[in-house]
This record gives C-alpha cells, structure tokens and sequence, in this order.
C-alpha cells in the first residue's frame, strides 16, 4: 500500500521511478531521521487530541518536508494496520498471484495410474500411464473507494479525526474485499451490490457431483459425509483417492453449534441398556467461522449453511484468490487537481480542489477469486 502525493511538474519530475506517472511514492522518498521523528511525533500529537497540537500540525502541513514525512508515516501505519487486522479467509482458500488483468491458467494434474510397472529382461518399457490436466481460469479485478475532506474542515483544524481514521478505513475495507472475493466461491454474490441470494450453484452443482443438500449441521449428518469423501474416486482413473485434509466453514449463526461437535474429548453412546465410550473423532477438526457469510448471505437459511473444502495447500485445491503482483496491499493516492498559482508555481494538493476545494483520497485493492477442483467440496444449506 502506497501514498502518493501529487503536486504538479515537481511531482512529475521526481517520478521517473513511481508505478504511475505523475506521482509520487513515499516508500522512495529520502527522508532524514529527524524529519520522520518530528511527523511521527507532530502527528501522534495531533491524533490524542493534544493541546495546541492541531494548531502545530496546520502549520507543519505549509512546508513540503513535512508533507512528505507525513505522508511515509502515514503509509507505514496503513500498512501495519492492514497486516495486523485479523483475516479467515485464508484458512479455507489457496493463493496466487497474477501478472495482469488477463486470465491466468490454474492447472489441475491427474495420471491413471499408480507406482510403476514391471519390467521383464529384455523388453519394452510400457509407456500406457494416462496423464491430463483440469484447467481453470483466475483473473483480478480493481476494487476501490474516493474519500474527501473538505477545505474549510481542514483549516478549522477539523478534519484531524479523518486524517487519523484513514488508515485504518482503507485497510479494513481492503480486508473486507478480500473476504468477499473468498466467500464469492462459496456464495452466489453479485459484484455490483455485495449481496449473495444462495449458495454459489454454479460451483456446486449436479454436473460436479457437489450439489447442495438439506442435511442440518450435526455431529451424526457431519460423520456421513465425512465418511463419504473417505471414498470418493479419482474422475479418470475410478480409483479411490485419499482424502485431503479438509475445513469446515460456518457462518457465526453455527459457531455454536461447531463448538458442540468438536469440544467434547469422548462422547458417550447407549445402545439399548449398554452405554459405551469413545473417543471423539472431529475433537481435532479443522474449521473456521466466517462472520461475512453472515452478512453477505440472504437465503432463507442463511444461518444453516455450511461447507466442507480441502484445507489451502492441499493436493485437491477447490477454492482460490488471486491478486495482482506488486499491487498486493492496498494503495491510496491523494488527486491533485488544484490548478496553478496566477504567477505561477505548484498548489499543495491539501489546499483543496480548483473547483469544489475538497481533498480527495482513493484507496485501490485489486483481488479475484476462482473455483477449481470440485472433488472434495460440499455444502448443505441446513434443511
């Protein structure tokens, strides 16, 4: 994630080195000690509401040494807090990156048989072993957000709390982008409003033997399916395969009941007038509680839901994200719009807009997502 201050030629010319034209990175910016000290300290002033300290921060904010001081510190905090937000997704979803916006090939590698075969004296080494390939398709796409501050709020020393909040901002909704691209393989989600009405039918479907059923989440329903993908067969060889580690993926509606399932050591069974004991075989499992199925689904049984996927980095990879290579943290610019002085010369981007005299900011995240192998995927929607 970047900040790049835009400032007219002088911003031009120093970009020689910068992802866009026209602007700067302040990650490239030579900064003394000191003058990162004193932003870091002016700002931090400013930000617990200091005596005098927005008054300091007005007048830091005329000089261009600390703009760009600023402008480090606040890509340093962005990006902490970017890495510090807590995330799931990746507990049930592969990665990969991308080198553009165009498809990039996901290759499933299947072969028909196993070991090798035996090879008598003096004879032809057989060469039957059947190999192929599933491919799949992952692209990105580039998600972003404008936020403005008015002029007059920044000379009345008012928009302090906006400056403060923006980091944060920015990086929990590039967080929240990457969940959405995540549970878009598992939910029907529509990109324009963020809203999914089902389950992603397109993935789990008849055609890839993975069709939703009505089983409610219970320790005997989770058995028989798990049971179930203990003999799944390979599509081309019709051989059983292992099974892949899997996770369990519920929304927070079910964590409850998940709890129920996995807390108990040993569970205890009658049968008639005999009761016997044994040990609990989900006390280990592997799941995961998405709050954002929650919010994005809308179906009746919503709440219900649940999902059984091979864990990331298995050898059955079902579900993916992509992002764009060297764009994989969010990025946040600052429009220089603001025209030029009549005797000529730059205008900071901070003295507001040429024509409403607002300061825009723009945070850009660039994420996709892909389903893949269907093989040991399932979902029910609780009844």
């Amino acid at each position: 994630m970047t900040i790049e201050l835009l400032s007219g030629d002088a911003a031009v010319e120093a970009a020689s080195d910068s992802d866009f034209s026209g602007t700067l990175n302040p990650r490239n910016f030579r900064i003394g000690e000191a003058s990162s000290t004193k932003a870091r300290k002016t700002l931090a002033e400013a930000f617990s509401n200091q005596w005098g300290a927005n008054v300091r921060l007005a007048e830091a904010f005329s000089t261009s040494d600390f703009k760009l001081a600023a402008a480090a510190e606040l890509d340093k905090e962005m990006l902490a807090q970017y890495d510090e937000l807590p995330t799931v997704w990746d507990q049930y979803t592969d990665t990969t990156t991308v080198r553009d916006f165009r498809p990039k090939r996901l290759v499933s590698r299947w072969r028909s048989t196993v070991g090798m075969a035996r090879v008598p004296e003096l004879t032809e080494y057989p060469a039957d072993d059947r190999r192929g390939a599933n491919e799949y398709a992952i692209m990105v796409a580039k998600y972003g957000r404008r936020f403005a501050i008015s002029w007059e709020a920044w000379l009345n020393n008012e928009a302090v709390g906006e400056l403060e909040d923006l980091p944060a901002e920015l990086a929990r909704q590039a967080r929240e982008t990457e969940m959405i691209a995540a549970a878009s393989n598992l939910l029907l989600v529509n990109p324009l409003t963020n809203v999914a009405t089902d389950v992603n039918t397109a993935f789990f479907k008849a055609g890839n033997n993975n069709a939703p059923t009505a089983l409610p989440l219970t320790r005997d329903n989770l058995k028989l399916v798990w049971d179930g993908m203990a003999t799944k067969k390979d599509p081309q060889s019709q051989k059983v395969i292992a099974r892949p580690e899997m996770v369990l993926v519920v929304p927070k509606a079910l964590e409850a009941t998940v709890l129920s399932i996995t807390n108990p050591t040993v569970i205890r069974k009658t049968s008639g007038t005999t009761q016997t004991e044994e040990s609990n075989e989900f006390s280990a499992l592997s799941y995961v509680v998405d709050p954002m199925l929650d919010y994005l689904n809308t179906h009746a049984n919503a709440a219900t839901t649940w999902f059984l996927v091979p864990k990331p980095r298995s050898v059955r990879p079902a579900l993916w994200v992509a992002k764009l290579a060297g764009h994989e943290q969010p990025d946040l610019r600052v429009k220089a719009d603001t025209g030029r002085k009549v005797g000529g010369g730059d205008i900071s981007a901070l003295e507001g807009s040429f024509e409403i005299d607002d300061i825009q900011y723009r945070g850009r995240h660039i994420v996709g997502n892909q389903q893949a192998d269907p093989l040991f995927t399932y979902v029910s929607r609780g009844a």
